[in-house]
């Protein structure tokens, strides 16, 4: 008898990538080694064990629910809840700064300011 969790397996692509796993109100950084648009092996610090519930955020994707299938030493098997978008996730991500609002800064990159 065939295991229908090994053929449902989507071929993956070898990528390099860096990802945010949280779980517990901690997140971490990891590599990404391949990527399917149901799953993803990551590289282990020896802090992820099958059965955990984490959340991923790579390229352009926030909030991704993941189910930890298997883990080695230095490596894990990722499975995501749903479809991902694999393009998304090979963007780079986005830097978070806030955006000023008032004095010189604010109109660096205006059109018709006076230049010095």
């Amino acid at each position: 008898m065939t295991d229908p969790i090994s053929e449902a397996r989507e071929k993956r692509s070898g990528v390099i990538l860096r990802a945010a796993l949280s779980r517990d109100g901690a997140t971490v950084e990891r590599r990404v080694r391949n990527l399917s648009p149901r799953g993803a092996c990551v590289d282990n610090e020896q802090d992820l064990a099958p059965g955990d519930v984490i959340t991923v955020a790579m390229g352009s994707l926030r909030d991704l629910i993941a189910d930890v299938m298997w883990a080695k030493p230095q490596l894990a098997g990722l499975r995501f809840r749903s479809t991902i978008d694999l393009e998304a996730a090979r963007k780079p991500r986005a830097t978070i700064a806030a955006a000023a609002k008032a004095g010189w800064i604010a109109d660096m990159g205006h059109a018709y300011r006076r230049g010095s």
